[in-house]
């Protein structure tokens, strides 16, 4: 029986073997192609969709068409500049309201905060963040230019701000280190025993601060806010109940006395729901008995003859 089966084989493959030959032949080749096709790298293609001035956050207005080549013109000229130690002439390329709020009129504030963002060369980016009306608002990206420095001790750290270009006198002008702008209020809240003031509002990419004067109008101590009680003062934004993340000074006034301090809260500048008072929400009218060293706020109360809120207008 199994000779029987091996003459059959060997009969098969002798009437066969050209055609098996060629199949086998045929196998190899698929083979061979299916390996080489599996070694060939597709050529990479250069992502080519950089769209610098597509806004990022939905916005009401976008950078015009006529404008955006200036602004990528402005930006350049003002990294370049800084890269090159020219802060005067970077300096000059600055709303006249970022001169003012930002660096206090100050070429040297401002040669300080540039240089330390510019202690060497720097390439950048750029990227339509929000638009505020006719007031564009970019994050600018730096990094160290390797191309001038090398590699050596490369960290690939980097720095980036919210710049915003405006119209000034017919041209565009820069604000910088996340300066948005200002406004002045001179918003008045009175009673019988005090008159606060809210006098400016500086508005940075994600905070603002409020220039706050207030007169005491009494005979008596009186605290508005000194960092002992809770919820002495807060921001309103909508539903929101803001406290200050900076106070530069305790506003406590001795009879008759005027103080100035200034407050910031955290609110971004393209929040939809705009900020339209601050709280004064626990003054204290103080006795005879108040010394100005209680350190805790039922301390305080227990000298107080009055505790009361005012409602301070921003809008």
């Amino acid at each position: 029986m199994f000779l029987k089966l091996r003459l059959q084989v060997r009969n098969f493959f002798k009437k066969y073997k050209n055609k098996i030959f060629i199949v086998i032949v045929i196998w190899v080749a698929i083979l061979i192609i299916n390996y080489l096709l599996g070694q060939k790298k597709e050529p990479q293609v250069l992502n080519t969709t950089y769209t610098p001035h597509n806004v990022v956050l939905l916005s009401d207005t976008k950078v015009p068409e006529k404008l955006q080549n200036p602004i990528e013109d402005l930006i350049e000229d003002y990294v370049n500049k800084c890269n090159n130690k020219d802060y005067k002439g970077a300096y000059a390329l600055l709303t006249e309201d970022c001169k003012n709020h930002a660096f206090n009129n100050s070429l040297e504030e401002f040669t300080t905060y540039a240089s330390s963002i510019f202690p060497e060369k720097k390439r950048y980016s750029i990227q339509n963040y929000s638009n505020i009306g006719n007031q564009y608002i970019y994050n600018l990206k730096l990094i160290n230019d390797i191309i001038t420095t090398g590699l050596t001790d490369e960290t690939y750290a980097y720095y980036e701000e919210k710049i915003a270009i405006k119209q000034e006198n017919d041209e565009l002008k820069l604000s910088v280190n996340d300066y948005m702008s200002s406004k002045e209020l001179k918003n008045v809240a009175e009673d019988d025993y005090l008159k606060i003031r809210i006098e400016t509002k500086e508005q940075y990419y994600d905070h603002e601060t409020y220039t706050i004067r207030a007169t005491n109008k009494t005979d008596k101590n009186v605290v508005i806010f000194d960092g002992v009680a809770g919820k002495e003062m807060y921001l309103i934004s909508g539903t929101d109940q803001r406290a200050p993340s900076v106070v530069d000074s305790k506003l406590m006034l001795i009879p008759g006395e005027t103080k100035t301090i200034k407050a910031t809260f955290s609110k971004y500048y393209d929040e939809q729901v705009p900020a339209d008072h601050i709280i004064f929400n626990k003054i204290r009218i103080m006795t005879d008995e108040y010394t100005g060293e209680e350190e805790t706020e039922e301390e305080q109360l227990k000298k107080a003859s009055r505790v009361y809120s005012i409602n301070a207008s921003i809008q």
